[in-house]
């Protein structure tokens, strides 16, 4: 009867497990186009209006937020959908996104100001700057600088916490938020302010983005839409941890139970204990997600593993009861039962698709993606790439110089990256959260740009590509290309 329970519980955990099938999305691949900007505004508009919700639905996307950019100025800004599934919240105009590494190009914007101001060389060596090395290769410390840094030809990684180099700097291009990292460390020592005060008195607030920082201050968090995961996501966390943890601490339980019983057969007491200790255990990567604790994530770890466990301890009672004498029977009922409640868990996450994802709340500034900004202050600071009031001629020029080509039509300057076309050169940068999506684009001779915001999950990468193509019209394919990191270890550098 003891073996029973102990099997039971593994059983009930591999069918947690079984019940929770993966979705899949499409994707639009719009055609190229001429640019839209000899169309009336209002034509543009209208496409947008009937586009945009179609496109949303068929993606299962939350929330859009777009600021069209004309004759350099914010020509018009549209919100679709919700800023949160679950409260219906609708997005507005005031409605603040996560705006990943966009975070990259404002960072950059920064740095090109304090060139103007003298506080930094683009051509000096980083490490000089500091009072303790960040680099732990001595002799790549009196190479990489700051033009290595912003143009992402530094050689530092992406998405890790090494500081190891993936080669010499200058020798390749790789797209690096541990760079811009390294430029920050470099920024806040060599002023004495953190990165949120130089965004703030540098960028922020001489273009009047009242609702941007690098950090969750209570402006932006009040307006904040929350990111959204496919329910699959989280669960997948959890049920993962969960049975490679059951799997451990029950061969744990049984070699004990034999050492002190000489039997293979843990109690009940002892069986309840390893499941219950392999939730808890499985419940730590889902806290160190971003957003951290929240009652929504403890939610539905009760709910995962405690739905199972009530169907097998009260089916198991029941059945007693009702079929005494009938083990073998009562145990098949049992594990049938809970079989159904797990299936029909796993077909209710399906059914819920995404849903919002705990709020962010960045204490500390990040150079590579902790902006959060409404579309209309990004359009500001779009503007601002494009024609800048506050940069010196020569560092505007410095920052739309190509410092490195990946392709026919596309390379990369300082902060922006830069696509050729026939209409012109667009200076552009892409941001991408596990939640979150957005896209900036403009050509700087023409005045012509867009922003997309939106709050849709990682699994459908190119919403606001596609979203910005057909907002602008004109090529769009190498930044795709690039958004999806094609072009790493790519050269070569113009200068060779």
């Amino acid at each position: 009867m003891r073996k029973c329970w102990f099997l039971g519980l593994i059983s009930l955990a591999v069918l947690l497990g079984a019940g929770v099938p993966l979705t899949a999305t499409t994707r639009f691949t719009p055609s190229a186009s001429p640019l839209r900007l000899d169309e009336p505004l209002e034509d543009v508009i209208a496409d947008l209006d009937a586009f945009v919700p179609a496109y949303m639905e068929a993606q299962g996307v939350p929330g859009v937020a777009i600021a069209l950019v004309r004759e350099g100025r914010v020509a018009w800004t549209g919100e679709y959908g919700l800023a949160n599934r679950l409260s219906r919240r609708p997005i507005a105009p005031d409605t603040t996104f996560s705006v990943a590494s966009n975070s990259k190009v404002v960072t950059a914007y920064i740095a090109l100001r304090l060139v103007d101001q003298g506080l930094l060389s683009l051509d000096a060596p980083l490490d000089g700057y500091l009072s303790e090395p960040w680099l732990p290769q001595e002799e790549f410390r009196p190479a990489i600088t700051p033009r290595h840094t912003l143009s992402h030809t530094s050689g530092l990684g992406h998405l890790t916490f090494s500081r190891e180099l993936q080669f010499p700097p200058g020798a390749g291009y790789f797209y690096s938020g541990r760079g811009l990292e390294y430029t920050q460390e470099v920024l806040e020592e060599a002023t004495g302010r953190s990165l949120e005060k130089l965004g703030q008195e540098l960028v922020f607030q001489p273009l009047g983005m009242d609702h941007t920082s690098f950090v969750g201050t209570p402006a932006v968090q009040a307006q904040a839409a929350r990111g959204h995961l496919p329910a699959v996501v989280p669960v997948l966390i959890f049920v993962i941890p969960f049975l490679i943890a059951l799997l451990v601490l029950g061969l744990v339980a049984l070699v004990w139970a034999h050492v002190r019983t000489g039997r293979w057969r843990p109690s009940r007491r002892a069986a309840l204990t390893v499941y219950l200790a392999a939730a808890a255990l499985a419940s730590i990567p889902t806290f160190l997600l971003e957003g951290g604790f929240s009652l929504d994530r403890l939610l539905l770890i009760v709910i995962l593993a405690g739905l199972p466990l009530l169907a097998f301890l009260l089916g198991g009672l029941a059945l007693r009861r009702l079929l005494p004498g009938r083990h073998g029977l009562r145990k098949g009922l049992v594990l049938a039962g809970v079989l159904l409640v797990v299936l029909g868990m796993g077909a209710a996450v399906v059914a819920l698709g995404d849903l919002p994802s705990p709020p962010l709340a960045s204490k500390k500034p990040n150079a590579g993606g902790s902006v959060s900004s409404t579309a209309t202050d990004m359009a500001r600071f779009l503007i601002e790439l494009g024609n800048p009031q506050y940069l010196s001629p020569e560092a505007a020029a410095q920052m739309r110089q190509p410092q490195v080509s990946l392709s026919g039509n596309l390379s990369w300057g300082l902060g922006p990256g830069i696509q050729h076309s026939p209409q012109g050169d667009a200076l552009w940068q892409w941001g991408q959260a596990t939640d979150f999506q957005s896209v900036m684009i403009i050509y700087p001779d023409l005045g012509y740009g867009v922003v997309v915001l939106t709050n849709s999950d990682l699994l459908n990468s190119d919403v606001a590509i596609d979203i910005a193509h057909r907002a602008l019209g004109g090529s769009i394919e190498s930044i795709r290309r690039a958004s999806h990191l094609e072009f790493n270890y790519q050269g070569p550098f113009l200068e060779e």
